[in-house]
């Protein structure tokens, strides 16, 4: 199964990645802020399971409380919604 994680950097991400691995069933597929918004239709194609973890709670932007938390998770449910196969989709949020 492959599981994509959004977020991949981050605190929950990084310790749900090493859990992941250590079931040894699972190839695990990572986005995070530093890759390139082009690379995500091509990881979703990829995925069997969506835990997107991605977000930002304390921007220095207000912008960026938009683009990281609205619209990368319309983003991603787009690109689900293009692929011809169901993707289970996680989403922690902390709003």
């Amino acid at each position: 199964m492959r599981v994509l994680v959004t977020g991949a950097c981050g605190f929950i991400a990084k310790n749900l990645i090493v859990r992941l691995n250590e079931e040894k069933k699972y190839t695990i597929l990572e986005f995070n802020r530093e890759d390139p918004i082009e690379s995500l239709s091509d990881l979703v194609s990829q995925s069997d399971v969506i835990v997107h973890l991605a977000g930002e709670n304390r921007p220095k932007d207000i912008s960026s409380f938009k683009k990281v938390n609205a619209d990368l998770t319309k983003t991603i449910c787009d690109e689900i919604k293009a692929i011809s196969r169901k993707i289970l989709f996680i989403l922690a949020s902390s709003t």
